[in-house]
């Protein structure tokens, strides 16, 4: 049975069971993972996925229900799922079928130069990849990882009041992992690329990143416990804020698991830091001209100048708080229901290069790499304790890599001790960003 066909059986079959409005949520993509070790194609994975939601109100409530398959049989079970999940909740949010908007931007996230690539040149590519770190650098013993993936996808929405949209997105990006070793001592780097066109991807450009990452962090020292002024490189604050940009979700202030709950409009962070959601970035990981309720997006400053200006919304939490939403209702897959999530979420750019950020420094640490954001980071409070690696900064130089160490703080506090902002935003293979910042109040554990 064909989509159209399938949902005009179903809308009809649910409004005769008694749901007052109905929506479907369908998803098609397709993605292609070649992983490449030591000259070989070590995995080729080719996975397409369709899936179907369905919801719909009924006695004020709403019902979820999902199906892979298009026959009458799913749309039976479609809709008897969705009735008994509605008369199972028990709170008394109101739920919404969202007729649309009068306007939706156009969002630049479908590449035609990517359409029918040839697997062959993307395994060619992986093995260049390889082969350009060996012949880089000799000290190069192992590769922890060499992939390059390609992925598309469509979105679709439909509901019983004229809503129907769609959005397709398609994107490829490399990486490799080169491991050097050095007198014994082994470091990794990562190099990637994230392009809108094969030929962005340069083998040669890609290991030469990876290599000289690893290769400085060979010679690692282990400080002393103490203070020291520090800078967060972008990709460590990147990591942060991904551990935390939960945090701006209505969603989660409104249950009592943030404490940004009823802070709008007043300082939450520094004069120099201005917090961006933005579905309508060029070439953005996450850039979508509407949400998973069919609400159009737009570009949003959640903090501007240090001041919260607004929470994340989707349409049940901007009821809640007598708002509008803020189009960030999105859903993890298609079978979940929605959610509150960001988009493009970065902290906006300043002014200073990455070597006058050093030069402030003068003496003291760069931190580029932190781990173990999972159990390390506690979203609620905001606190963390973290392993940490980068490098002790003397003269506003790099002097020698760091290695070993705790770096501890609360990220509230963070915000609101960042003294300066770089200018080297960077979205490392993620849909969140930052430039690298210098901010006070953070400990450093060593030896």
């Amino acid at each position: 049975m064909n989509l159209n066909t399938f949902k005009e059986i179903l809308f009809e079959k649910a409004k005769e069971a008694g749901f007052e409005n109905s929506e479907i949520y369908v998803t098609n993509s397709e993605s292609l993972e070649i992983s490449i070790y030591q000259q070989e194609v070590e995995s080729y994975n080719l996975d397409k996925s369709f899936g179907l939601s369905f919801r719909g109100i009924i006695n004020g409530k709403i019902g979820y229900s999902h199906t892979r398959i298009l026959d009458e049989t799913s749309v039976d079970m479609l809709i008897t799922t969705a009735k008994n999940a509605a008369l199972l909740i028990e709170n008394e949010d109101t739920q919404f079928i969202y007729k649309g908007d009068e306007k939706y931007e156009k969002v630049i996230c479908y590449y035609e130069d990517l359409d029918n690539i040839d697997p062959k040149d993307l395994i060619d590519l992986g093995l260049k990849m390889e082969e350009e770190c060996k012949n880089y650098n000799p000290n190069v013993v192992n590769i922890g990882g060499c992939k390059i993936t390609y992925s598309k996808g469509e979105v679709q929405i439909s509901n019983t009041k004229g809503l129907n949209l769609k959005n397709k997105e398609n994107i490829l990006y490399a990486y490799i992992i080169p491991i050097v070793e050095i007198d014994g001592e082994k470091q990794d780097g990562t190099g990637y690329k994230i392009a809108t066109n094969i030929n962005q991807i340069d083998p040669k450009e890609i290991a030469k990143m990876g290599v000289d990452e690893a290769l400085s962090k060979i010679n690692s020292n282990v400080i002393k416990t103490g203070n020291y002024k520090i800078a967060l490189y972008n990709e460590a604050m990147v990591s942060l804020l991904s551990a935390f940009c939960g945090v701006f979700s209505a969603d989660a202030t409104q249950k009592g698991l943030s404490l940004l709950k009823d802070k709008e409009n007043t300082m939450i962070a520094s004069e120099k830091v201005t917090i961006i959601d933005n579905p309508l970035l060029d070439n953005g990981l996450s850039s979508a001209p509407f949400d998973d309720e069919g609400v159009a997006t737009f570009k949003k400053e959640i903090v501007s100048n240090g001041k919260l200006t607004t929470l994340l919304h989707n349409l049940k939490t901007a009821n809640k708080a007598n708002t509008k939403s803020t189009g960030n209702g999105f859903k993890s897959s298609y079978a979940t229901s929605v959610a509150v999530s960001p988009s493009n979420f970065y902290i906006e750019k300043g002014n200073l290069s990455f070597d006058e950020i050093l030069e402030n420094i003068g003496e003291g640490l760069l931190i580029t790499d932190f781990a173990g954001l999972h159990s390390g980071a506690n979203a609620i409070t905001g606190d963390f304790s973290l392993a940490a690696k980068g490098f002790y900064i003397k003269d506003g130089k790099k002097e020698y890599p760091v290695d070993q160490i705790t770096v501890a703080g609360n990220f509230f506090k963070l915000l609101k001790d960042i003294e300066e902002v770089g200018d080297d935003l960077k979205f490392p293979l993620s849909s969140v960003g930052s430039p690298t910042v210098i901010a006070s109040g953070l400990s450093v554990a060593g030896k």
